[in-house]
């Protein structure tokens, strides 16, 4: 079968579409005919050599969505030509994390395209616990980024700035999980929205999100921009989805009395806390954001199947599998401006 696999570089690491063995789906396995995988910033770090790959060489791809093709030992949850997308890590199902159904706080995840082989491929083995159904109402390449992409914004935004109806928000960092943050934010009932972002292209697709107000990030003073924006004291809820030292410090010093900041960017910087006394004076609530609940993800996948959520101006840019290294140079340089893109082993819709 064809795969895009990451290999070690001499100065960065290698990026090779070639011929793989398909591979066996054992006890409480599935392997799955991908139908449509999503090219996520992650893959393009990985590719680049900022983000370690334990496993290489490796399969690349996290977010995919296809077809049941065979089912291993002991598996009686899923059948053959069930349609089907896959979470973008096998967690452990032991620690405390997984007893609350909190998958992205798991320290034993094994990632899909890192610690094993992921869904740049025709075909791909996933335990169950790493499958939910998917709707017939849910385009496979829909389906591919719900796992990720959307699901991590929807914690962020539901779960961990509860958001109220009536709220004003601003999301700095408007790539494709700020892209859906807005989205959801809009959805859940946020009275006014507000986009930051450095990049033309992030905002103007952060407009067709939902977005009311566009803050270009590198404005003399972003803070003023973005407080002149939301209006008051600035917005009730900032989230971050840059993960850079600037930007998160950037949304401490733009929200609102009593506002909360999430930060779901990941980066290695080290963001300053600022002054106590302005800190605590204005009793800002600071949270992280990573991952999502089992729970939450079968709500996003409802609110898509229903219609609620649209996601048709999800994905921006569609290739087929044999030109990954070109949607991730695309994606890189920010051609066509990207929300996700989708790589597909068989026809391109």
């Amino acid at each position: 079968m064809k795969a895009v696999r990451l290999y070690e570089g001499a100065e960065a690491p290698e990026v090779k579409v070639e011929d793989v063995p398909e591979p066996v789906a054992g006890s409480g396995e599935i392997r799955v005919a991908v139908q449509a995988a999503g090219v996520c910033g992650t893959d393009l770090h990985a590719s680049h050599g900022r983000l370690p790959v334990p496993v290489l060489p490796v399969i690349m791809g996290h977010e995919g969505a296809g077809i049941v093709e065979t089912v291993g030992d002991g598996v009686t949850d899923f059948a053959v030509g069930d349609r089907v997308l896959l979470l973008p890590s096998e967690t452990c199902g032991k620690c405390s994390a997984c007893e609350r159904g909190h998958l992205g706080l798991c320290p034993g995840a094994q990632i899909f395209g890192m610690a094993r082989d992921g869904t740049f491929a025709e075909k791909v083995v996933a335990p169950t616990v790493c499958a939910l159904p998917l709707p017939d109402a849910i385009p496979f390449e829909h389906g591919a980024i719900l796992a990720d992409a959307v699901a991590t914004a929807y914690h962020a935004v539901a779960t961990r700035a509860e958001i109220k109806g009536g709220e004003r928000v601003a999301v700095i960092g408007c790539g494709g999980v700020g892209y859906h943050a807005i989205a959801l934010a809009r959805l859940l009932g946020a009275k006014q929205i507000v986009a930051v972002d450095a990049s033309e292209g992030a905002l103007r697709k952060a407009e067709e999100a939902g977005a009311d107000v566009l803050v270009d990030a590198r404005a003399d003073d972003a803070r003023k921009a973005i407080r002149r924006a939301a209006g008051g004291d600035g917005p009730d809820i900032v989230i971050e989805y840059a993960g850079k030292k600037v930007t998160v410090e950037l949304a401490m010093a733009a929200v609102a009395r009593g506002g909360r900041v999430i930060v779901g960017g990941v980066g290695m910087e080290s963001p300053q806390l600022g002054p106590l006394v302005s800190f605590v004076g204005k009793e800002i609530g600071v949270m992280g954001s990573m991952g999502y609940t089992r729970d939450e993800l079968i709500r996003v996948v409802e609110l898509a199947e229903n219609g609620s959520l649209d996601l048709s101006g999800s994905i921006t840019g569609r290739y087929p599998l044999e030109q990954a290294s070109q949607a991730l140079d695309d994606l890189a340089n920010r051609v066509g401006d990207p929300v996700r893109l989708a790589l597909f082993p068989g026809e391109v819709p």
